[in-house]
C-alpha cells in the first residue's frame, strides 16, 4: 500500500481520534506479530495515485506516526540510509518532482505534516492546540517514547562498547520495522465518493465506533460537494463549529449540541436516533440552510454554557446571570429550550422582558427541584423543554411566542418541590475549609440573597467586590464544642466588603457583632441576637430558606 500510492483522508471523515489503549494495542500487536499479521481491511475510493480513505484512517494513522517514530531514532543513530528508506513510505516525490506525503489529512494539517511526517529540521516547529492535534501528540509520543525504550535498553547494556551498543539498536528497530512492513489488509476499493460515503456511514474503524458528529458531517459534505477541490464552504463551516467548541473553557461536546438544536427545531428523538432523523429529513436542497443553522446556533450553545463568550449590554446581563447559574448547576437538559428563546430574541421575535422571565423562570426552577433539593429528572422535563422550545420557534408572533414561554413557566410551577423539601435540604448547604464541594453553589445563593436585600434599599450591588464572612469563626477563634458542620452551615455566613473581612478576621461573634452593627445591610437578627451558638445558626438557615423559597427565586 505505501510504496504503491498516496492516501487522502476525505473532508467528511472526522479527525483523528486514537486513545493511548487503541496505540498501544497496535504497537503490542506489531512487536508480538510473525510475518504477515493480519490487521484488518482497509477501503479506499479512486485510482490508486491519489486513493480517498475511508476505512482504516485511524490505523494507517498510526501506523504512519510508527515509522515517523523509528526513522527518527535511526537518524539518531547515525544510520542515514535506513532512516530514508523508511521516511519514502511517509513522504516521496511524485511523478512531477514534488515531494508529497504518503497519508494526507486536511483535517490534521499542519500539525501531522509538520510536526511528525516531515524529517526534524525539515519544516518550522508548530503546536498542537486544536483537539485532534493534542490527540495526534499524545499518540505520537508514546510511539516515540516506545521506540526511544529499544535504543535506550541497548545503551544500557554496559558489556556492550558504544559502537556495538548503536549496532544491536538498529538491528532492533531494522526488526521493528520489518514487521511494519509485513502487516497485510484487505484492501477495498469501491467506485465512487457516493458509495464511499455509504460504505462510511455503516463501519467502524479499529477501536472507535462512528459517532454522530461523524456521521452528520459526511452526510452533509456528501449533500453539499465542492465544485472546487480548494473551495470547500460546506467542510470549512463545519470546521468553524468544531473550532468554536474547540475554544471554550469547559469541554463542549458535538453530538449533544447537534441533539439539542434538533430538539429545539423538530420532534423529539434519543440520541441514538439521531442521525437517522437528520438523514431522512436533510437533503441537498435544504442541507445548506441546515449547515447554517447549525452555525448559527451553535454561537448561542457556546453562551448558553459559557456566557462570557458573548457581549452582553448592559440591559441584558439578567440573561447572562441566568445562564452562569445553569452553567454552575451543571444542566443539559432545559438547552432546547435555551437555544429557542435565545434565537427568537436574537430574531427579534421576543422581547428582552421575555427573555429574561423564561431564563430566570427555569434558572429558578432548578436551583429548587436540582440544586438544592436534588429532585430526580425524567425524561418528561427533556420533552417538555423540546416541546417548548419548538412551540417559542412555531409562533406565529410574538405573542405566540410569549403564550408558549408562559405555558412551560406553569407547568415549572405545577412540579417546584414543596416547601418542606427545599428547607430540609437548604440547611443542608455548607461552605468552609473542610466543606468545599457545595461552596460556588454557597455562593451563588449568598450572592442572590444579597441582591435581593441590598437591591430592595435601592443601592448599588458590587457582589464581585465581596467576600463570604463566617459569623463564628472557623479558625483558632471557634467557640470549643462548635462542630465543624456547623460553622459551614449557610445560616452562618455573610456577604461583606473585603475591608469589613479583614476587619472581622478571627474575631469571637460578639467582637464582629459591634462591626456588623455599623452595616446597613447586617440582617436585625444578628446585630440583635445575644448569642450565636449551634442552635441559632440552623435557625438563620431556615430563614433564609424561608426567604429563598417565598421571594427571592419565585417566579
Amino acid at each position: 500500500m505505501l510504496t504503491g500510492g498516496y492516501y487522502r483522508v476525505p473532508d467528511f471523515q472526522r479527525p483523528y481520534s486514537w486513545d493511548t489503549s487503541n496505540v498501544e494495542d497496535l504497537w503490542d500487536d506489531i512487536k508480538e506479530s510473525q510475518r504477515d499479521y493480519f490487521i484488518g481491511s482497509m477501503v479506499v475510493f479512486g485510482d490508486n495515485a491519489s486513493s480517498g480513505l475511508i476505512d482504516g484512517q485511524q490505523c494507517l494513522t498510526t501506523i504512519t506516526m510508527m515509522l515517523a517514530a523509528i526513522r527518527n531514532e535511526l537518524e539518531v543513530l547515525g544510520a542515514d540510509e535506513e532512516a530514508m528508506g523508511v521516511h519514502t513510505l511517509i513522504e516521496r516525490k511524485d511523478s512531477r518532482g514534488k515531494g508529497r506525503f504518503v497519508l494526507q489529512a486536511e483535517a490534521s494539517y499542519p500539525y501531522l505534516h509538520a510536526a511528525i511526517q516531515a524529517k526534524p529540521g525539515n519544516a518550522q516547529p508548530v503546536t498542537a492546540t486544536r483537539v485532534e492535534d493534542k490527540s495526534l501528540e499524545v499518540a505520537f509520543s508514546l510511539l516515540v517514547k516506545q521506540t526511544r525504550s529499544i535504543r535506550a535498553a541497548a545503551e544500557a547494556n554496559s558489556s556492550l562498547s558504544p559502537a556495538k551498543q548503536r549496532k544491536q539498536a538498529k538491528t532492533e528497530l531494522e526488526a521493528l520495522r520489518d514487521k511494519v512492513y509485513a502487516l497485510t489488509v484487505v484492501l477495498v476499493e469501491v467506485d465512487d465518493e457516493t458509495d464511499a460515503t455509504t460504505i462510511f456511514q455503516t463501519l467502524n474503524s479499529r477501536g472507535k465506533d462512528l459517532d454522530t458528529a461523524d456521521l452528520v458531517k459526511a452526510h452533509l459534505l456528501h449533500m453539499l460537494k465542492s465544485t472546487n477541490t480548494q473551495l470547500n464552504q460546506a467542510r470549512d463551516t463545519w470546521e468553524e463549529i468544531r473550532s468554536r467548541f474547540d475554544g471554550a473553557s469547559a469541554p463542549i461536546n458535538m453530538n449533544r449540541f447537534l441533539l439539542h438544536a434538533w430538539l429545539s427545531r423538530e420532534d423529539y428523538v434519543g440520541g441514538k436516533d439521531l442521525f437517522a432523523r437528520i438523514k431522512k429529513k436533510v437533503r441537498s436542497n435544504n442541507a445548506q440552510d441546515y449547515l447554517t443553522g447549525l452555525d448559527d446556533d451553535s454561537q448561542r450553545y457556546r453562551a448558553a454554557l459559557e456566557p462570557s463568550f458573548r457581549a452582553w449590554k448592559k440591559p441584558q446581563l439578567p440573561v447572562r446571570m441566568s445562564l452562569e447559574a445553569l452553567s454552575l448547576f451543571r444542566l443539559q437538559q432545559p438547552l432546547p429550550f435555551v437555544l429557542a428563546v435565545l434565537r427568537a430574541y436574537d430574531a427579534k421575535a421576543i422581547k428582552l422582558s421575555v427573555l429574561i422571565e423564561a431564563l430566570q423562570g427555569v434558572e429558578r426552577f432548578h436551583f429548587l427541584s436540582t440544586a438544592v433539593t436534588n429532585q430526580p429528572s425524567s425524561g418528561g422535563i427533556s420533552k417538555m423543554y423540546a416541546l417548548a422550545g419548538r412551540s417559542v420557534l412555531n409562533g406565529a408572533t410574538p405573542t405566540e411566542k410569549g403564550k408558549a414561554v408562559e405555558e412551560l413557566l406553569q407547568k415549572l410551577r405545577e412540579r417546584i418541590p414543596t416547601y418542606a423539601e427545599f428547607e430540609s435540604a437548604f440547611v443542608e448547604l455548607r461552605s468552609s475549609r473542610t466543606y468545599k464541594q457545595q461552596t460556588p453553589l454557597v455562593r451563588y445563593v449568598l450572592d442572590r440573597l444579597h441582591e435581593s436585600a441590598v437591591g430592595s434599599q435601592n443601592e448599588p450591588v458590587a457582589i464581585d467586590k465581596l467576600t463570604v464572612e463566617h459569623l463564628i469563626p472557623q479558625g483558632k477563634r471557634k467557640p470549643k464544642g462548635m462542630p465543624d458542620e456547623d460553622v459551614a452551615r449557610i445560616g452562618n455566613l455573610l456577604l461583606v466588603s473585603e475591608a469589613s473581612n479583614e476587619e472581622l478576621e478571627d474575631k469571637s461573634f460578639s467582637e464582629k457583632q459591634k462591626i456588623l452593627k455599623k452595616l446597613r445591610s447586617t440582617e436585625s437578627d444578628i446585630v440583635k441576637a445575644k448569642e450565636f451558638g449551634s442552635a441559632d445558626i440552623l435557625e438563620r438557615s431556615k430563614r433564609l430558606a424561608q426567604r429563598a423559597y417565598d421571594e427571592v427565586w419565585t417566579f
